[in-house]
């Protein structure tokens, strides 16, 4: 049977049935803003990565090789997320999530900001890029455990039946960061000559985020642990929630991996593949699909909240399955507005696959992840599952420009990700029964 439709057995301390009105509202906060400084800074990278990285610290190479070594060092980032979620996750999972989620938004900010002050090619030589490339690393690191903290200390905090809403704002701030990154750069290549943003333009967000970095620290550094960290580790202490984690979970990652996969694909897709398609197969100029993916993204951050309160009503798992399914096909329908080089029906598209179809699942899923786990391994779990995701989501665009040339095109690239999304819908169904059938008295799947 379905946990969907099985009450939850409620075997949670007196803390955890009333908490104080103020503590999810001020958690809520502390996962958005903390999502906001981490994927701030990772799309404030990757747009300087794109735009002056290969020239300011790559030289003696081919503008080319250049622009490769600029974007490897992006790429990085994504490789060490996986170890990020284990190091910060056992962490979280042995000494309380407030801990891991301080030392994160502490370590990307420090990063982030140091990026900003960084000596180029033309001061220091290969010692540049050296050390862009460690800050990078600790960029990835700090990610990597950002976003399962994030998601514990919303969902963990909220009372039971509002879960969906409350974790929904910890995926609502990568967007809002996103959103953020993407406007701040806007401006200031529209009102920077090219000499003065590669002199000195790119250094104003990265040091500009210390700001970010500022009130968030300010406002996890007063949030309480959770209640479910607290029981757990007074209840059922776990010695080694990483080797818990591989030994007595591998299914319930194997399936967040799928369930996350499914959704960072076709994201990605949207966000990064398409912005070249668009430019180069549809006639679409730059600022414009920027203009549109960044409307789009901003509608993602407004749904969330949305799609997390429906959850808490009517159940998440039939919810999410429907919404990776939706994501697939509507992704479909954008890249044949895409081929029509109508501006305004590529936008309508685009709305309908963020809001109907990414939002729905982005939404949801940070109650749904935290649900589905023990809370003794659920920072170092739901983090590994997450950042593996990422990580094989972060090869689609790749995959997708490698697939222009073949029979099919674009489509193949939108089938299987529509196949992604179709493995994930299935693996939300299997998550949920396989958590029921283990009888664990944690709060019900729904």
């Amino acid at each position: 049977m379905s946990l969907e439709h099985t009450p939850a057995v409620d075997v949670r301390g007196p803390e955890t049935h009333a908490p104080t009105h103020h503590t999810p509202r001020r958690a809520a906060a502390a996962a958005f803003l903390g999502s906001v400084v981490e994927y701030y800074d990772l799309v404030a990278y990757g747009t300087a990565a794109a735009l002056v990285f290969n020239t300011l610290f790559f030289r003696d190479v081919s503008p080319s090789v250049a622009l490769i070594l600029s974007f490897a060092t992006f790429a990085s980032g994504y490789v060490v997320r996986p170890l990020g979620g284990l190091l910060f996750g056992w962490i979280g999972d042995q000494h309380g999530r407030r801990t891991a989620v301080m030392l994160t938004i502490v370590v990307m900010g420090a990063a982030t900001i140091l990026i900003g002050l960084l000596p180029t090619y033309a001061s220091i030589g290969w010692f540049a890029p050296v050390l862009l490339v460690v800050l990078r690393l600790l960029q990835g690191l700090a990610v990597g455990g950002e976003l399962g903290g994030a998601v514990l200390i919303a969902v963990e905090h909220a009372p039971e039946r509002r879960r969906g809403f409350y974790g929904s704002f910890s995926t609502a701030g990568a967007q809002a960061g996103t959103v953020l990154a993407t406007v701040v750069f806007a401006v200031l290549t529209a009102t920077t000559s090219d000499e003065a943003f590669a002199s000195w333009g790119w250094r104003i967000p990265f040091l500009g985020s210390a700001v970010i970095v500022l009130i968030g620290v300010l406002i996890r550094y007063g949030l309480e642990e959770t209640p479910d960290f607290t029981r757990s580790r007074a209840e059922a202490p776990v010695r080694n929630p990483i080797r818990t984690t591989l030994s007595s979970h591998p299914g319930a990652v194997l399936g967040i991996i799928a369930v996350m996969a499914g959704m960072m694909s076709v994201w990605y897709l949207l966000t990064v593949y398409s912005l070249s398609y668009a430019t180069t197969q549809a006639g679409i100029d730059k600022p414009t699909i920027l203009w549109v993916v960044t409307g789009a993204t901003f509608l993602v951050v407004v749904m969330n909240p949305v799609w997390g309160a429906l959850s808490d009503r009517i159940g998440r798992t039939t919810l999410l399955s429907v919404g990776l399914v939706v994501e697939g096909l509507l992704l479909v329908a954008y890249f044949l507005a895409l081929r029509s080089g109508s501006v305004a029906l590529i936008f309508v598209a685009l709305l309908a696959v963020a809001g109907l179809g990414h939002a729905c699942v982005n939404g949801i899923f940070p109650a749904f992840v935290a649900e589905a786990l023990p809370a003794s391994v659920r920072y170092t779990a739901g983090s590994l599952g997450m950042q593996v995701a990422a990580l094989i989501a972060g090869f689609a665009p790749l995959v997708a420009v490698a697939l222009e040339g073949s029979a099919f095109g674009v489509w193949t690239t939108c089938t299987l990700a529509l196949l992604l999304c179709l493995a994930g819908a299935v693996a939300a169904r299997l998550l949920v029964r396989s958590r029921s059938s283990a009888a664990v008295v944690e709060p019900a799947v729904v």
